[in-house]
């Protein structure tokens, strides 16, 4: 227990020295904090949309499109993992069209050209769209906390021993009941001070008088900064933005009070500002059902009877702020424009052009970033408003067009174990299908692209719909001709992408799709149990997914008619790569040494068993050894008397290289004859590979006893083919060597190597 208790004391003591390390530079004068401006003044110099510029572009990362290429449109390669799934309660998986989008909505905010405007992110029910402004706030919420996120607010700490002659006793016991009041409250006096947090957060900055502001940056920055400062749009608020009416008024009652506004500023200390939700400081987010408090605005008696005692002869000061003060410089959020929001929403109107709210007779500065998330068919609601109209700026945040993400819900949804019981490639496909019913059937910007889609037919379906999937992926098919790679010009692209935003609002929704797929995912593993439960270890094929969608008639019903036997062709095109990729030998070490052993055999007779002296490997010189070379030589059924002839005319070329390289003190693969064999060998290979799915019986009953005892009683060459197709499918396309067989079997059985060699 003794022991317990001195870790428990450790731990603490540890906790409070990180805590005091956070806190530290929490506070700071406005003097330090000029010195911290001048030192880094676009990491002080930020508003709430610059500082969302820049959260955005901290927790995502990218990849431009290639910058020598003319028809770039800047449409990047955007992963948003960081930003929208991790350490989040729910994880949203932004498509590229999406996350592109969302960053050209920060570059305006970066600008400067966005504002004074209601931000509405608007999609289809099911979108996941209140899910994505959610994970948007946790993060900004997050950023602010971090040093990058550095942010600071405007703290008030007015020593009334500063303020002339000795208080009355009436202004000392109205202290001392302020004192006693609030003394384990945000807002903590200490004796003879009044320490007061700007309660609209505004940038100490702004507590020096605009016409000052110019000249003290003219002396404060380097000229590098001077100008980007002085002359970027999107610092115009460093010069022109006022502070608050209660910070404005404390400051000319103080001025009216002290001998030299330096005084004034010694009391003005910079605080650092962190967001936090739930406490409504930074963010607010108001749901349908939240009812408005009672009180609208906010204000404090007894400071109020501080501050009329304290500036009794100056100018009056009165604390009272709105509830919108709570997110200056922060963000102000209305999740769906329903219920009581429907007000909410059209409150803000006035609050959104002019900037200001009125509060009995003050007037409040509100620079706050307006979020709201609302259905399509809520939007009339706010677009019949004609004031209105050119107020909004919308942003789709409509179903995933993206089949990897879509797969990474699913992987979300039942774990990522799931991958394991697919073939590669399958998994892809079943989300393309679901994706398929949320894309128009019709593209005019596909028909000026593509003059002719028949030409796609073994790859694509008869829309296109599985190209244009492809470049929503930020990928150009390697199927398409040179012809129409030299057609996909930026008009085009512009075209294509501005064809997504209109993209994903119908079909199967994001909820809808995990319940499909919870389905599919069961049958399988029922069909995948024997009659005594037991699991059988057999993948998940593009077979399942077809019969999947033939039994379903409610689900097929949503998905273009011959999508799923397009994508089926897709598919094997794509297996039918990867086998030619993993049957052609690109071991070209390999290949040299069976040619530089076929040239040493030619001259000996069948039946030795000699040490090859170029690779020092064993050759059995057999008709066997022959033919395994020469299937790559000779076109099919060539005679054996021309094979003959054709080993006596190689051997008797052979013979004079040999007198050659003894001259020329050279290597057997510097000559002529080895060449020619090398070239030859390698371009037959190219022509026939598939040739083993085509003719050989023994070739497909090699892999169906592959890893067996039986195995082994194939001849060498069948053994060292089959071994190396599935090695190769195994070590460069991550098949499994369960799943290499069965997709093998799959190419045999369907006779698919047939229709790719005609």
């Amino acid at each position: 227990m003794q022991n317990k208790r001195r870790n428990i004391k450790t731990l603490l003591n540890r906790l409070d020295r990180k805590l005091k390390k956070e806190e530290a530079g929490s506070v700071i004068s406005l003097r330090d904090f000029l010195i911290l401006t001048g030192d880094n003044p676009f990491l002080i110099f930020r508003n709430v949309f610059q500082l969302f510029h820049d959260m955005i572009y901290y927790y995502t990362t990218q990849e431009d499109e290639d910058g020598d290429d003319p028809e770039n449109i800047n449409f990047k390669t955007i992963i948003t993992e960081n930003l929208l799934v991790k350490n989040t309660d729910t994880p949203f998986f932004a498509d590229l069209p999406l996350a592109n989008r969302l960053l050209k909505l920060a570059d305006s905010f970066k600008e400067g050209t966005r504002q004074n405007k209601i931000y509405i992110f608007i999609g289809p029910p099911g979108s996941g769209k209140s899910t994505f402004v959610t994970n948007l706030l946790k993060k900004f919420e997050e950023y602010t906390h971090l040093p990058q996120g550095l942010n600071y607010e405007i703290l008030w700490k007015i020593d009334d021993s500063k303020l002339g002659p000795k208080l009355s006793s009436e202004i000392q016991e109205a202290l001392k009941e302020y004192f006693e009041k609030y003394k384990n409250k945000q807002i903590t006096p200490q004796p003879n001070l009044i320490e007061l947090a700007c309660p609209s957060h505004d940038h100490p900055f702004l507590i020096i008088p605009p016409e000052h502001r110019a000249e003290i940056l003219e002396n404060l920055l380097s000229e590098e900064d001077r100008i980007k400062i002085f002359n970027k749009k999107e610092y115009d608020w460093v010069f022109k933005k006022k502070a608050c009416t209660i910070c404005t008024s404390i400051y000319d009652a103080l001025i009216n009070r002290l001998e030299s506004p330096v005084d004034v500023f010694d009391m003005v200390y910079a605080k650092r500002y962190c967001f936090d939700r739930r406490l409504g400081n930074g963010i607010s987010v108001y749901n349908p059902g939240d009812r408005d408090p009672q009180k609208y605005v906010y204000s404090d008696d007894e400071l109020n009877k501080v501050f009329s005692q304290t500036f009794k002869h100056s100018h009056q000061v009165k604390y009272v702020f709105s509830r919108y003060a709570k997110t200056n410089n922060g963000v102000f959020v209305i999740m769906d424009v329903k219920g009581y929001n429907e007000d909410r929403f059209m409150n803000l109107h006035g609050i959104i052009s002019e900037g200001t709210h009125k509060i009995e007779d003050l007037e409040e500065n509100i620079n706050s970033m307006f979020i709201a998330v609302m259905n399509p068919e809520d939007k009339q609601k706010i677009t019949s408003k004609e004031s209105f109209k050119d107020r909004i700026n919308e942003t789709n945040v409509n179903y995933i067009l993206n089949y990897d993400q879509e797969v990474k819900i699913y992987c979300h949804s039942f774990g990522i174990q799931i991958k394991k019981r697919f073939l590669p490639g399958v998994l892809n496909n079943f989300a393309k299908i679901i994706i398929s019913s949320r894309l128009s059937q019709s593209s005019l910007a596909m028909k000026e692209w593509i003059k002719d889609p028949r030409q796609y037919i073994k790859y694509c379906d008869e829309n296109l719909m599985l190209l244009k999937l492809s470049i929503y992926n930020n990928k150009v098919p390697t199927y398409l001709t040179n012809q129409d790679k030299k057609r996909f010009t930026k008009k085009i692209r512009k075209k294509l992408v501005a064809e997504s935003e209109a993209e994903g609002c119908k079909g199967i929704s994001g909820r809808e799709s995990i319940n499909i797929f919870n389905e599919f995912y069961n049958d399988i593993r029922k069909k995948f149990q024997d009659g005594n439960g037991n699991k059988k270890y057999i993948l998940i094929s593009m077979e399942h997914v077809r019969d999947f969608f033939k039994k379903h008639d409610a689900y097929a019903k949503n998905v273009p008619s011959g999508f799923i036997d397009s994508i089926i062709r897709l598919y094997n095109y794509n297996i039918m790569q990867q086998i030619k990729e993993s049957l052609f030998h690109q071991n070209e070490e390999r290949i040299s040494r069976d040619i530089q052993n076929y040239l040493f055999a030619l001259n000996y007779d069948i039946g030795e068993k000699l040490i090859s002296p170029y690779t020092e490997e064993p050759v059995d010189i057999s008709n066997q050894f022959f033919n395994s070379i020469e299937q790559h030589l000779f076109e099919k059924d060539v005679p054996e008397e021309e094979r003959v002839k054709f080993r006596k005319e190689t051997a008797g070329k052979f013979t004079v290289s040999l007198q050659e390289m003894q001259v020329d003190e050279t290597g057997i693969t510097s000559t002529a004859v080895y060449s020619d064999l090398y070239e030859t060998y390698m371009r037959k290979l190219r022509e026939n590979i598939f040739q083993p799915f085509l003719q050989y019986t023994s070739f497909e009953n090699a892999i169906k006893e592959y890893n067996t005892a039986k195995f082994e009683v194939y001849d060498n060459k069948t053994k060292e083919q089959v071994r190396f197709l599935i090695g190769n499918l195994v070590k460069k396309f991550n098949y499994t060597e369960e799943g290499a067989i069965q997709v093998c079997l799959y190419v045999l059985d369907n006779k698919i190597a047939e229709s790719f060699t005609k």
